[in-house]
């Protein structure tokens, strides 16, 4: 009973939070501590959050990621990838799934992205997504896709634009209710080579604009600092970054003034030249 009552509560927060579905959810601990900010980045976890960031990667690399929502088993979070430097661009192949036995939804994607000169890059994603709810209850599925562009404007600004379903279909063709559609931009400024902040605006459809801030401090070659805040869910974030040779390893919590800690942490593995 404890277990239904947990998940009754969590599901209506998630209503009122953005997290009713989560095909267009930001992944990664590092965006966790830049206060859910991500759509000028081009780390590995952009192949979850604008897939043109992946563009610049060179070597094959994977990642997990595992998220847990205010310390709630059921609201937890599960994220697998991996990324391709191809002749011409870069494949990325990834995996989600959100929720638990009596709820979950879970988003296959399959992305590829290239750099079109120094300034510009586009990539693509096609997604498989699917609603699967307790026993008894019929799933829901559908194919949606994602778009994503960004701009190295000067050596210090970047900028970058990603759109989730921008045809705003049906999650099933058995019932009316529609995927919204995720509108992101954003802008990182490198105050340095180890300073930079970032901001970015979400709009989804039917809800209001969402705000999202965050700063990162290299404290050495191997060590990252992070902070954040997001109006979205009036959070306070901060996290860190560990490089080792060709591990990374990224940790991150969220504070929520009355719904308590959400925490994440990511590892990925680059499949080439280890860090020195």
């Amino acid at each position: 009973m404890k277990r239904q009552i947990y998940l009754f509560i969590g599901m209506f927060l998630l209503a009122e939070t953005v997290y009713a579905f989560e095909g267009a959810g930001v992944i990664g601990a590092r965006s966790g501590g830049l206060g859910k900010a991500s759509v000028s980045l081009s780390d590995f976890w952009s192949l979850q959050n604008n897939p043109a960031g992946i563009s610049l990667h060179q070597h094959i690399e994977a990642g997990i990621y595992f998220e847990n929502r205010f310390l709630i088993k059921e609201l937890a979070l599960k994220s697998a990838g991996i990324i391709v430097p191809v002749k011409i661009g870069v494949l990325g192949l990834s995996f989600n799934q959100f929720g638990g036995s009596l709820y979950n939804e879970n988003k296959l994607g399959l992305a590829y992205a290239r750099s079109f000169g120094p300034m510009l890059r586009i990539g693509v994603q096609l997604d498989y997504l699917s609603t699967r709810f307790g026993e008894g209850y019929a799933g829901a599925q559908n194919i949606t896709f994602e778009l994503g562009v960004q701009s190295t404007l000067n050596d210090h600004i970047t900028a970058g634009a990603f759109l989730f379903n921008p045809l705003k279909g049906k999650l099933s063709e058995l019932t009316n209710e529609r995927i919204p559609i995720t509108l992101r931009f954003g802008i990182t400024y490198h105050f340095n080579d180890k300073f930079f902040g970032i901001a970015e605006i979400e709009k989804q459809s039917d809800l209001k604009p969402a705000l999202r801030l965050g700063m990162e401090y290299a404290i050495n070659a191997r060590f990252y600092a992070r902070l954040g805040t997001s109006t979205q869910t009036d959070q306070l974030t901060f996290g860190t970054g560990i490089s080792v040779g060709r591990l990374t390893i990224d940790i991150s919590a969220a504070l929520h003034q009355y719904l308590g800690t959400s925490a994440q942490a990511g590892l990925i593995y680059r499949f080439g030249p280890a860090d020195q």
